[in-house]
């Protein structure tokens, strides 16, 4: 297949929704058809919806609070039925070691950040397979599947999409480790 680009544009959920829709993004994936990712609020958990992907989901059993997923080894990442393991260096100070580790039955990704604000996912054996510019809250997310992409790829990159990144960067942990301190005076571990 041919790499394609498309857009995850912020939507405003329906009327009964609003109070349980932390954050719901909608887009066209090329041949894939319409997607739609919802991010509730409470349980705080994100829900991949597209007729031509397999099914995705992402939650942690103790997010601290309303927005993105925490991730970590507790967080709960499944695509298409399989559930996935996940694992980072997170004292690590280079952005290739950061990275999410995730290994999805067979395959093994790498989920990391690349210079001026993009986010790479990376299979083991084909290399880079999505890119994504952003994502700015309240705007839109300019997602790239690359020629080696196939549904799963897309699928996990999208739900990704639900997942706090700030740790993929030193400042990021820096700040979210600070954060952590005051947070129920839970420190990062």
């Amino acid at each position: 297949m041919s790499g394609f680009t498309f857009e995850l544009v912020p939507q405003n959920p329906p009327g009964a929704e609003r109070k349980t829709v932390f954050l719901l993004l909608a887009g066209t994936a090329g041949p894939y058809g319409d997607v739609l990712l919802r991010i509730t609020r409470y349980p705080e958990e994100a829900t991949l919806i597209a007729e031509g992907l397999p099914q995705g989901s992402i939650s942690h059993p103790d997010n601290p609070g309303e927005g993105l997923i925490a991730v970590d080894v507790q967080t709960r990442l499944t695509i298409g039925g399989v559930g996935a393991i996940i694992s980072q260096k997170r004292r690590a100070l280079r952005k290739e070691d950061r990275g999410y580790g995730i290994s999805l039955g067979d395959r093994h990704y790498t989920y990391l950040r690349l210079d001026a604000g993009e986010e790479e996912l990376r299979e083991s054996e084909r290399g880079a397979v999505v890119r994504q510019r952003g994502p700015y809250r309240g705007s839109r997310i300019v997602m790239a599947a690359l020629p080696a992409a196939d549904a799963t790829d897309l699928a996990l990159a999208i739900v990704l999409q639900a997942a706090d990144t700030t740790q993929l960067t030193v400042p990021g942990m820096i700040v979210s480790s600070v954060m952590s301190i005051f947070n129920n005076g839970q420190g990062n571990v």
